[in-house]
């Protein structure tokens, strides 16, 4: 199987403002026609790289190549790249084809190529039809997608994309999600998306780079990322999580490790550690929706007794508050609403047993909040 191309690269980049640490030596490798996203909260670095991959900001230290080219000294407007914003800076006083067209007039084109490729991209985001109206006559996902077009009409090499979809509101939002992804894979260009919406991130990414505090803390795909999560940050950050104190009781052959878990007693983990991990104290999470409530003891890997504390409706999904008993653990537990457990809700004060298998328990050693 070939090896992607790499298209971006950033190696051992800093940048500070003042005493702050933006970007804390960043390594990352960005491939060819991929869809990559960079996930986390407010402050954490992920638009100061984006905006240093654009040319609008410069590092203090590191390297940065698109194409194999060095970037260093290259300013934004002879970069290989193209940048769309959340408020999406269009022009309200042209129409849709002066909007997307106007990245192009200093490119000496003739008007009838011009015009055929504002055309083809106009295709490409599906505003055929619209080419005469202005900006304050289109909703704000046909705004979004005259934005794209006027960004990509200009064929860079990749497409930045600055928390797009952040003033939309939730249905337009996950249909924008959509199209941008199929708008993506149709052209072909890499997009590098910045964004704080989980969702967002996983259902759109062939790759996700999770940062915090200026670094990166795992690059992986969405499945791995909330599947896998390297360390407690990431795991906080994506999805629900309980979290669960445990202590390393023997080391196996074969790989396996059995961990005394709070609340749920012995569970085995498929990796071998060292003999001297014995007795250490860790974290192990897992997921709300990888726990089951029943009124029966079941056959599970762990299966233990507990009381429903509390319980919200959810729509889709109902999540219950279950205290185990004989300790004082609290875990979250979410189930789908099928129409079996909507005829036999559960409720406060009712007992239950909390079932799980090994494989869905996550273990983390040492200090994994970072």
């Amino acid at each position: 199987m070939t090896e992607p191309a790499a298209l971006v690269e950033l190696q051992h980049v800093n940048k500070k403002f003042g005493d702050f640490v933006a970007l804390d030596n960043i390594n990352l490798t960005i491939n060819q026609g991929e869809f990559f996203s960079v996930l986390g909260p407010s402050g954490c670095g992920k638009s100061t790289m984006l905006r240093l991959i654009a040319g609008l900001e410069f590092s203090d230290s590191g390297s940065l190549f698109i194409d194999g080219k060095n970037m260093d000294a290259v300013p934004a407007y002879r970069r290989p790249c193209n940048m769309v914003f959340q408020n999406y800076a269009i022009f309200p006083h042209l129409t849709v084809t002066e909007n997307v067209a106007y990245g192009l007039r200093g490119e000496g084109l003739q008007k009838s190529e011009l015009r055929e490729r504002v055309q083809e991209m106009l295709a490409a985001v599906q505003l055929i039809g619209m080419e005469s109206r202005k900006p304050d006559q289109l909703s704000g996902g046909q705004r979004q997608r005259v934005a794209l077009a006027r960004a990509l009409v200009r064929r860079p090499k990749v497409l930045l994309l600055d928390e797009p979809l952040g003033a939309l509101d939730k249905t337009l939002r996950e249909d924008m999600q959509q199209e941008l992804r199929k708008l993506q894979q149709s052209v072909g260009i890499t997009f590098i998306l910045v964004t704080h919406d989980q969702e967002e991130a996983l259902s759109m990414s062939d790759r996700i780079a999770v940062m915090s505090a200026g670094r990166i803390l795992q690059i992986a795909t969405p499945r791995d990322i909330y599947e896998k999560p390297n360390c407690t940050h990431v795991a906080r950050f994506i999805g629900d999580m309980n979290f669960l104190s445990a202590v390393t009781e023997a080391v196996h052959e074969r790989g396996r490790t059995s961990v005394a878990v709070d609340g749920f007693g012995k569970i085995d983990f498929v990796e071998k550690l060292t003999a001297e991990s014995a007795g250490l104290t860790h974290n192990v999470a897992v997921r709300p929706e990888k726990i089951r409530l029943s009124n029966e003891q079941t056959n599970s890997d762990v299966c233990v007794s507990g009381v429903v504390v509390s319980s919200s409706y959810w729509g889709d999904q109902s999540q219950y508050q279950v205290v185990i008993d004989d300790c004082e653990v609290t875990l979250t537990v979410a189930a789908h609403n099928s129409s079996d457990s909507l005829n036999n809700p559960l409720h406060s004060g009712d007992r239950v047993w909390v079932s799980a298998n090994h494989s869905a328990f996550i273990r983390f050693s040492g200090d994994s909040s970072a």
